[in-house]
């Protein structure tokens, strides 16, 4: 009996011992005011652990061990831990609900989530004020001038503008504020206009009210419950899916993470994300548990303006002089949208139906059909991997029909891009138009462009003519200077000549000189624009086939509150500057000793960039609130061994009013050398992927060479003959350059 005994508590003893030594790794997702990092984690199905050294360097602390303690110091305040087992590798495991101790309310863990972020009262980790994390894409009311305190007088800007031109002297004036506890605009110049509008936008039924006379004198009122902000934020979606057991899923828009769940034992998630009027380019990751390659899944959510949100009503209505309309429309799915008009002008009544289908994310189909004009109109939008596509046909019954497509698509440095288009009148002609276009683009920016068009005109009222265009050109790109040589020929002219752009830091030159075959005579165009605190002077002069034509313009702004300022316009609109740097020390700041990459080229969606003198990227004129995309070119980067910190795509918001600086520190790749051992087969005919794409091959000798950025990174090999997957190992690759061994017996999956 003690026998039995003394066995049945050794066999506990060895379970519990076995037990706690069987760790799931996890990914835990770090969140401390600007920076965001996976640290490694533990779970034993009852305590979570922690990777102390990892967490502490990022948390900003000193790191030093005193036998199975770990003591984290800074200039505030010292910690110490236990670490669970011996430290191995100068690592510690360290309770997670010992640290949560420790620090109090700094830190605030997500069990559900997976994530550990600081508080709004974390001062420990920074000395700047911190504040609590908020979501980025949560809805706005849209950009306003002035702030949206209530006010009798809030303030007042007055916007001048002047031309001259073949027409004369032409002033004009608008004057916008927050007067009267709403917001006013005035417009003074060939006709007087003011419009007063008060909003509510947190109002579910009535968000805007506005009245005013517009032109000709109208009076008018208009009410609507339309949110304020609707141009950006759609609708936050839920993503639903299946993977494997307690996997952490992440979703991932322009290189920001926006949601992050763990699967439960069955693989079951459910992700929540934004998705943005227009095309919302969402990547889902998953990482399995264990260090097993990580997946990712794009979808593309194609949101037309016209969709609204699911068992949602919008209205808008005015009435005017003679003139009433109601608009509806109405979510019947969040992938289905009915609308419905009716409108009463000078005595003629007229009624619309319509519906809008997104079935996937990537596509939108719309149709509207009028009574009594039985006139319709259906249109088709599609954004999938680099395609995008724009149909629609407009016709009324025996009157006529037009139908029209836009198509273009992109790889690499070129671009293609058709358009095309046929207008049919009954019984008097028909138009077709085709114009195919080729783009090729880079290191320094546009380097050759090439179109061709063909317009056919017959019917039988009209004798058939068919004539066609095509241009072509090339470019060259500096910092400051942008020149296209080109030739074109088209049914008014033949011309051959140059233009260019160049930009300086309050000035803009662009010019054109050529030949005019057809007229034997030279065509010319200047254009100038000069920016001053005062405001804004822009020339313009042209001379062609039909003489010679000029205009100028001059215009600023003057605010009235809480004093008086003399500003250009553009001045208070938002602007963002991008600094490419190389990351020297890797500290993901600009230092004094790193300079910004003049070459590097970036795409911005939306907008286009001016390259400053020092190199970097500048953009005005952009949307207060609206998000941006940017896509950094990689044809442009000359060094095969930087790579983005940022990774090649991200976003951010613009800010009212403001200037956004932001950094994209390139850093360079390590350098990872290899040997395939125990080899069965010609080397030659082996390939070594990095996280499952191709990267390197592997030489007669057995040995590889690749590159790869710092982070946890899955090789593996494969035989390109049969597809076989031969072996996979898992690197943990540093700042300095790293030598592997893979042997095809030990390694083998």
């Amino acid at each position: 009996m003690r026998k039995w005994g003394l066995t049945s508590v050794l066999l506990v003893f060895a379970l519990r011992v076995a037990t706690a030594q069987v760790l799931m790794e996890v990914p835990l997702l770090l969140e401390v005011p600007g920076k965001e990092q996976m640290v490694r984690a533990w779970y034993d199905g009852e305590k979570f652990f922690v990777d102390g050294k990892e967490l502490f360097y990022a948390l900003g602390f000193t790191v030093q061990f005193q036998g199975a303690r770990l003591e984290a110091l800074d200039a505030h305040r010292h910690h110490a831990f236990t670490c669970a087992g011996l430290p191995q590798d100068n690592s510690c495991r360290i309770a997670l609900r010992d640290l949560l101790s420790s620090f109090g309310d700094a830190l605030y863990f997500d069990q559900d989530r997976l994530e550990l972020r600081a508080s709004s009262v974390a001062s420990t980790f920074d000395v700047r004020a911190l504040r609590a994390r908020t979501n980025t894409w949560v809805e706005v009311p849209g950009p306003h001038l002035f702030d949206r305190t209530r006010a009798l007088w809030g303030g007042l800007m007055a916007s001048w503008q002047v031309r001259h031109d073949a027409f004369g002297l032409r002033p004009y004036m608008r004057l916008t504020g927050s007067v009267l506890q709403g917001t006013v605009g005035i417009d003074i110049g060939d006709d007087h206009k003011w419009v007063y509008r008060y909003d509510r936008p947190r109002s579910k039924w009535l968000t805007q009210v506005e009245t005013g006379r517009y032109s000709n004198g109208i009076i008018g009122l208009s009410i609507t419950n339309v949110p304020l902000a609707r141009q950006h934020l759609q609708r936050v979606r839920t993503i639903q899916g299946r993977t494997a057991p307690h996997a952490l899923i992440q979703a991932v828009i322009s290189g920001e993470v926006v949601d992050q769940v763990q699967a439960d034992a069955d693989g079951r998630y459910e992700l929540q994300a934004p998705a943005w009027y227009g095309t919302t380019k969402l990547e889902v990751r998953t990482q399995p548990l264990g260090g097993l390659r990580a997946t990712s899944e794009m979808h593309y959510q194609l949101t037309p303006a016209s969709l609204v949100p699911h068992r949602k009503v919008y209205y808008s209505a005015y009435a005017r002089e003679e003139a009433y309309a109601l608009n509806l429309q109405y979510g019947v799915h969040e992938s289905l949208t009915l609308r419905g008009a009716w409108s009463q002008v000078q005595g003629r009544t007229e009624i619309s139906s319509g519906f809008t289908l997104s079935p996937v994310t990537f596509l939108a189909l719309s149709g509207q059909l009028d009574f009594p004009s039985t006139r319709w109109l259906t249109t088709l939008r599609m954004w999938r991997s680099g395609l995008h596509l724009n149909a629609y046909v407009d016709a009324q019954h025996g009157a006529f029909a037009n139908t029209n497509i836009t198509a273009s698509a992109g790889k690499g440095p070129f671009s293609l891009l058709l358009r095309g288009g046929q207008l049919v009148l009954v019984g008097r002609y028909r138009s077709l138009i085709l114009y195919p276009e080729i783009w090729l683009h880079y290191r320094t920016g546009l380097l050759m462009q090439a179109n061709w068009g063909l317009n056919r005109l017959r019917g039988p009222l009209v004798q058939a003519v068919t004539s066609q265009s095509w241009r072509f050109a090339v470019g060259w790109s500096f910092a400051r200077l942008r020149l296209i040589a080109y030739a074109q020929r088209d049914h008014v002219q033949e011309a051959y000549g140059a233009e260019g752009l160049l930009t300086l830091r309050h000035k803009s030159l662009s010019f054109s000189a050529g030949w005019d075959v057809n007229h034997q005579i030279p065509v010319a165009s200047l254009s100038v624009q000069i920016t001053s605190p005062f405001g804004r002077l822009f020339a313009h002069g042209q001379r062609n086939a039909h003489g010679i034509t000029h205009s100028q313009q001059a215009q600023g702004s003057v605010h009235l509150w809480p004093g008086l300022a003399l500003t250009p316009s553009g001045h208070q609109e938002s602007a963002a500057e991008l600094r490419i740097f190389e990351d020297l020390n890797g500290n993901g700041k600009q230092d004094a000793n790193e300079q910004i990459l003049p070459h590097i080229d970036a795409q911005l969606y939306q907008s286009g960039w001016t390259r400053l003198k020092t190199g970097a990227l500048y953009s005005a004129h952009l949307e207060p609130y609206q998000r941006y995309q940017v896509r950094i070119l990689e044809a442009s980067v000359r060094d095969p061994l930087l790579h983005p910190a940022t990774g090649w795509t991200f976003s951010f918001t613009a800010d009212p009013g403001r200037r956004k600086v932001i950094q994209v520190p390139m850093q360079p790749l390590v350098r990872v050398a290899g040997q395939v051992t125990a080899l069965d087969r010609a080397p030659l005919r082996l390939r070594v992927l990095v996280n499952g794409e191709e990267h390197a091959e592997v030489y007669r000798d057995g040995g590889f060479a690749l590159q790869a950025r710092p982070g946890r990174h899955t090789l593996t090999i494969m035989d390109v003959l049969d597809q076989e997957v031969l072996a996979e190992k898992i690197i943990e690759v540093g700042t300095a350059p790293l030598h592997v061994t893979i042997d095809l017996e030990q390694d083998r999956i």
